[in-house]
């Protein structure tokens, strides 16, 4: 008998009432050939016990949920040992009941939060850093709606989640959120435009493609040039490559832009009550890798900016007034793609996350 077939008879012997439910272990995401070249006795070692067997069948889900595979055995047995740190993480986040916001397994968790942060945030440059200065105008208009509610997702402004896969091009996919807000706003049509472009072709604005970049560069190229649709010009960084600008024909155009009032949640509201609205929050903590549902609450996430996303909203949930976010790493993860952040009436306040730090959005 192999190795790697001992595990599958240790684990199935070891508990046959758990296993008749949930189904005897295989090594999925491990290809044979990894397996005979490595010894098993690292797997065996960690799932036979008892106290693994229900975080093992949540690996094996886990890998079938989100096509996850390894090169090698030693990696599987890691990226196992990941995954039950940052489950039990969870698991004891959720017993928390002064919490207000859940957690779960997503994409992310067979990832350290160091892996975490290297691939999937950190691609927000700082204000100030930028190489061409954007003409964006200040916004400091305090006049919002009464209405403690706005959701412009169903009012039909917004495109459905996108994602931006291993690249640090979420300032992209902020700005062309906001962009086709503005152009629903002003024109009553939902374009989808392309992020590719941005990624491409803004690099003399300041931006640096999948090494991060900012909106308001990113208005400014689209004030000069003008965008193309996500069809004509389709997203393909999502591996961390990017390619050269391309020629396309500009779909929509955009003639100024402003950035909202630092630290001041009443002229943010202001400014979101007149469409969509680019923010960038901290985004590198556990907070959000594991984000599920309910509103974010809590400082832990932090206040140093490194993600770009967007204000498409608010509302209020069990009596807590919260911001709508949404975020560009595809529908599974949070709320069909998008997180709850705690809002308030401050006018001296850098928000839950930093959210009402650095917010701007585009004019038509």
């Amino acid at each position: 008998m192999s190795m790697l077939k001992f595990v599958f008879v240790a684990c199935a012997l070891f508990s046959n009432s758990i296993m008749s439910v949930v189904g005897a272990p295989t090594l999925r995401g491990t290809s044979s050939a990894a397996a005979a070249a490595t010894g098993t006795s690292a797997v065996v070692e960690e799932v036979y016990n008892v106290d693994y067997v229900h975080e093992w069948s949540m690996f094996n889900n886990f890998l079938d949920r989100f096509e996850k595979k390894y090169e090698t055995l030693e990696d599987f047995v890691s990226r196992f040992g990941v995954f039950r740190s940052n489950l039990r993480h969870i698991i004891v986040h959720n017993m928390d009941h002064t919490q207000n916001f859940t957690m779960a397994v997503n994409a992310f968790t067979d990832l350290t939060a160091e892996e975490f942060k290297a691939k999937y945030v950190g691609g927000m440059l700082k204000r100030g850093s930028d190489v061409k200065k954007s003409s964006c105008k200040s916004f400091t208009s305090t006049s919002a709606p009464s209405s403690e509610t706005l959701d412009w997702v169903t009012k039909g402004g917004v495109t459905p989640v996108k994602n931006q896969g291993q690249c640090g091009s979420c300032w992209s996919f902020s700005a062309t959120g906001a962009m086709e807000g503005a152009w629903f706003t002003h024109s009553g049509n939902l374009v989808s435009l392309s992020e590719e472009q941005l990624v491409e072709c803004s690099k003399k604005y300041g931006n640096m493609g999948c090494n991060g970049g900012m909106m308001d560069n990113a208005f400014q190229y689209a004030i000069d040039h003008g965008m193309c649709s996500e069809e004509a010009y389709p997203y393909t960084s999502g591996t961390g490559t990017t390619g050269s600008c391309q020629k396309c024909t500009p779909v929509v155009t955009m003639s100024s832009c402003a950035n909202v009032a630092a630290n001041n949640q009443v002229v943010l509201k202001a400014a979101v009550a007149l469409g969509p609205v680019s923010i960038a929050i901290e985004a590198d903590t556990a907070v959000f890798q594991s984000y599920s549902s309910g509103v974010i609450t809590s400082s832990k996430c932090g206040t140093t900016l490194d993600h770009g996303v967007l204000i498409a909203g608010y509302g209020v949930e069990d009596g807590i007034k919260y911001w709508l976010v949404k975020n560009s790493w595809g529908a599974d993860w949070g709320v069909n793609g998008y997180v709850k952040i705690e809002r308030s009436d401050s006018t001296n306040d850098e928000g839950i996350c930093g959210i009402a730090m650095e917010a701007s959005f585009p004019i038509v």
